[in-house]
């Protein structure tokens, strides 16, 4: 049985939680998670993420069922994110006081032995096996880009003072390009989607021994606790789902 578990935080510097997130099984072996960052001001942010999120769910609410092929998952991915940038897009399009405002992305449509990903942004996906903890999703920022071109490494990204530029953001253009592609799955095999907030205020060491105590416990809430207790700079997210109930 497919299990999942996710927390947001506002975290100890910021007044507003402009994370969003979402988790829902169908059935026992299928089910979908998302996590959304918001931007744009202090209204937009939260604007931004919340009509993401809404849409992008209930899309895949509509479309997700159990025994769907991969070629069917990707279509309803597309449609989802297709949803969530109209969404965000129209409303700021509306009104000039969201002007500008925006989210990451990361969702994952999730079955007994696959999972397939729609992203957008630099909130990620991680996949945790045999107590490895390995990104899957590639940050859409320019101090990845640097690091893509070789010009930065990638401790020089994590203190660039562009490192918080994102390239691609839901909502933001008529139009995006997410990033959408899958993985075979092995039993025990567990996912971490997260916002910025949590990975960047926990060391890959710490993110990948803490993710699989929330496993055990049956709750996000040691990453989050850890993030905070790290500085809590940002609203913290963190969806968790583990594919099987093989103990390590």
């Amino acid at each position: 049985m497919i299990r999942f578990m996710g927390a947001t935080d506002t975290g100890r510097q910021r007044h507003q939680n402009q994370d969003a997130y979402i988790c829902r099984r169908v059935g026992e072996q299928t089910g979908y998670a998302i996590v959304c960052d918001g931007m744009g001001g202090e209204r937009g942010g939260a604007v931004a993420s919340g009509l993401a999120l809404s849409a992008a769910a209930e899309s895949l609410r509509r479309s997700v069922g159990v025994g769907m092929n991969e070629n069917s998952i990707r279509r309803a991915l597309e449609c989802a994110g297709a949803a969530a940038n109209a969404a965000v897009f129209d409303a700021a399009s509306q009104d000039a006081a969201l002007h500008g405002m925006g989210t990451t992305l990361v969702g994952a449509v999730v079955q007994e032995d696959s999972a397939h990903f729609l992203h957008a942004g630099d909130s990620r996906a991680y996949l945790l096996r045999d107590d490895l903890l390995t990104q899957l999703t590639v940050d859409h920022t320019v101090v990845q880009m640097l690091v893509d071109r070789g010009e930065i490494s990638e401790r020089d990204a994590k203190v660039h003072p562009q490192r918080h530029y994102i390239t691609r953001a839901v909502g933001v253009g008529e139009q995006l390009r997410y990033d959408i592609f899958s993985i075979d799955l092995l039993p025990g095999d567990a996912l971490l989607l997260c916002s910025d907030g949590l990975y960047n205020y926990l060391s890959h060491e710490d993110l990948c021994a803490l993710a699989a105590v929330a496993l055990r416990c049956g709750s996000a809430k040691p990453l989050i606790d850890r993030a905070n207790e790290n500085g809590g700079g940002d609203n913290i997210t963190a969806v968790l789902c583990r594919t099987a109930n093989r103990e390590k």
